[in-house]
């Protein structure tokens, strides 16, 4: 049975990886210099700066909902001019003129080719790249920051590494996971990031992007000599499970789970009785603890969420784990209350966004 799944799972791999490259080929059907719409100059000087984020949006009204102006507002505060690429099929012309002072540019455009055909087109709005000392390259699937940005990007040491990343992943390959990557001088200087953007293909094949891009960007990096790193590492959420283990040293697993879901327990009166609450717990906390035994990789922003953000002081909450959890994460409903705790950010923002955009699921 063993080798019967084993060779399944080997022909669902091989065509999955023949169908991935056949899209990115006809990809060429409908290859374009670009699909910029428009560019719609902001009040930050975008040839002065020397620091530049590029924040990728799409929002089924064109809006630019309370969270994406914060975070816009963060990187502000971090230094950088911010150039805004909107995948949105209209733009809201009240809520643009709210951002366009905080911005360098907005660039509108349709949505093709998903983040990486956005991030493509807006790099050619900055001009010469390799002039600038930082470069980052951003997204809205995440609320936050819940706290500076200033201070966390000041560990980004383009001495040790030059590309950083809030959190890795070994899911498939090794790659940094792409909703909020920092380059350094180097990385910006090298022919083989300037030749992984240029050849981009304007994918709509969500898992081919994943594939050819969110890995295939690190591992044209590595392969280009470059460093990467991550400043909250997938082995260090992979330790605190074990360290956790180790200090318990018996099987007590609801005692061990409260351990690690310290935050959430404290009111799980709230959205289950306690005892249900403590049990999907220790459930979970066992599936972390087989899979780091196997090395099973996880999505850390998902199924490490609460411990990032009450014990590392991680600054981002994943949307899709929020709106959608689809990985089954127990208790993410406590979401509100794991901020309150721990954060200043202003819930209502997520709240807005849930109301307005959220459908037929929401945590």
């Amino acid at each position: 049975m063993h080798l019967l799944r084993s060779i399944f799972s080997g022909f669902s791999r091989s065509g999955e990886i023949v169908i991935t490259r056949l899209l990115w080929c006809l990809a060429f059907l409908h290859f374009r210099p670009h699909y910029i719409r428009a560019v719609r100059p902001g009040g930050v000087s975008l040839a002065a700066a020397s620091r530049v984020a590029v924040l990728v949006h799409f929002d089924r009204r064109g809006r630019f909902l309370s969270y994406v102006r914060y975070f816009v507002s963060a990187l502000n505060r971090a230094g950088f001019a911010v150039v805004i690429a909107s995948n949105s099929r209209q733009i809201d012309q009240e809520s643009l003129a709210e951002i366009l002072p905080h911005c360098a540019a907005v660039v509108h455009r349709p949505n093709v080719g998903r983040e990486f055909g956005a991030w493509r087109d807006a790099l050619t709005v900055i001009g010469n790249i390799t002039r600038l000392e930082c470069l980052v390259i951003a997204n809205d699937s995440v609320f936050g920051p819940f706290s500076e940005l200033g201070p966390l990007l000041q560990r980004c040491d383009f001495a040790v590494a030059d590309v950083w990343g809030m959190t890795d992943s070994y899911f498939r390959r090794y790659h940094l996971q792409s909703y909020f990557l920092i380059f350094g001088p180097t990385a910006l200087a090298s022919r083989f990031f300037h030749d992984f953007w240029r050849r981009v293909r304007y994918l709509r094949h969500k898992r081919s992007v994943i594939e050819l891009y969110e890995m295939g960007l690190t591992r044209a990096l590595l392969r280009g000599g470059l460093r990467v790193r991550a400043l909250f590492p997938y082995t260090q959420l992979v330790d605190a499970v074990l360290q956790r283990a180790l200090e318990a040293r018996r099987p007590d697993g609801p005692a061990l789970a409260a351990q690690l879901f310290d935050t959430l327990l404290q009111d799980a009166d709230l959205v289950a009785p306690r005892r249900g609450a403590r049990a999907l717990a220790a459930e979970f906390f066992d599936m972390l603890l087989r899979a780091a035994n196997s090395g099973i990789p996880l999505n850390p922003t998902h199924h490490f969420w609460e411990y990032l953000i009450t014990a590392l002081d991680f600054p981002f909450l994943k949307r899709e784990l929020v709106e959608k959890n689809p990985t089954g994460v127990p208790l993410v409903v406590n979401w509100r209350n794991a901020l309150r705790q721990s954060t200043d950010f202003p819930i209502e923002m997520i709240e807005e966004y849930l109301q307005t955009a959220a459908r037929n699921r929401v945590f």
